[in-house]
């Protein structure tokens, strides 16, 4: 009989709802995974990619039949995260909820990264989500191009909360600048939680991150949105526009995704037990080898963006 399930698509994961109603599932007799298994996450607790890995360990979990312990390993643009997760044995016990950041971004731009996409397994793209530019209520701005005239008055470059100098989002924000004709000073973090405080405090007045992130305060009147950095509206938030909608800049895009992956030479009977895992579990996945050729694809379509931003 085949499983009744309710699946999670790539949204319903990030929003990382508590009940997610799917039932439990027995574990296996495969001899993977006979142990604890360990889930790197890139960014520090609370940020949206930490709440993807965390729902989607707790259903890997009760779908091998093991624990899957969320290991944050912030820092770097996400490097070193990557650099932890490819130094582990290729067992897949230690596994990268991994982002287009420390994946693909942050290895073309920092050099000490010392590793490329190439250099993972690929197992499955499980998410994509819009990069928006966000701001604290007091900002005299309230929309794209407002923000864009109030940046311009400034006579200096605004300062720009990212997570992390290396990261789609922080080179999001440098596009919208430097299509609209000014210039932003960066103000690195090691991930989003941090950010979303001193961003609610006004410590920083302006932010980019990745829209599930700062959904909530938003529509708590905490933060306001100053437009998605993507071509179109995002199906969760449909009533907060873009900032292609404005005047001032156009074709400006920095959608986030993230994905399953492992160290190099994982072997095909674990790569197949997971992605059969996720297979189970989400409604919309991309499986190894589609995955694979996506990361070789977003390479070089940000070997090409890098070259053209300058990040200072």
């Amino acid at each position: 009989m085949p499983d009744r399930s309710p699946r999670l698509s790539r949204r319903t994961l990030l929003a990382s709802l508590p009940a997610l109603g799917i039932a439990p599932v027995a574990a296996t007799a495969q001899a993977y995974p006979d142990k604890p298994i360990t889930l790197v996450v890139p960014f520090p607790p609370g940020a949206v990619t930490d709440r993807a890995g965390r729902a989607l360990g707790a259903e890997l979990g009760k779908r091998l039949g093991q624990q899957v312990i969320v290991d944050n390993v912030g820092g770097a643009s996400g490097t070193l995260a990557g650099q932890k997760v490819l130094r582990a044995r290729p067992d897949g016990y230690t596994l990268l909820i991994g982002t287009v950041n420390d994946l693909v971004m942050a290895p073309i731009v920092l050099k000490q990264a010392g590793y490329s996409a190439k250099d993972f397994t690929p197992i499955a793209k499980v998410f994509q989500a819009p990069t928006i530019l966000v701001a604290n209520p007091a900002l005299p701005a309230d929309t794209a191009d407002e923000f864009v005239d109030y940046a311009k008055k400034q006579g200096r470059p605004v300062p720009l909360g990212a997570t992390g100098l290396a990261t789609l989002q922080t080179v999001g924000g440098v596009m919208f600048a430097e299509a609209a004709g000014f210039k932003f000073d960066i103000v690195p973090y090691k991930g989003g939680g941090p950010l979303l405080t001193d961003l609610v405090g006004g410590q920083v007045q302006v932010a980019t991150m990745a829209l599930g992130s700062a959904l909530s305060l938003i529509r708590q009147g905490k933060l306001k949105s100053l437009g998605l950095i993507s071509l179109r509206r995002d199906p969760t938030a449909p009533d907060l526009p873009t900032v292609n909608e404005g005047k001032r800049v156009k074709g400006i895009e920095a959608d986030l995704w993230g994905g399953l992956a492992g160290p190099a030479n994982l072997p095909p009977a674990v790569v197949a037990r997971l992605s059969a895992a996720l297979g189970d579990i989400l409604a919309e996945y991309a499986d190894p080898a589609s995955f694979g050729m996506f990361l070789a694809r977003e390479e070089e379509r940000l070997r090409a963006v890098a070259a053209r931003v300058q990040l200072e």
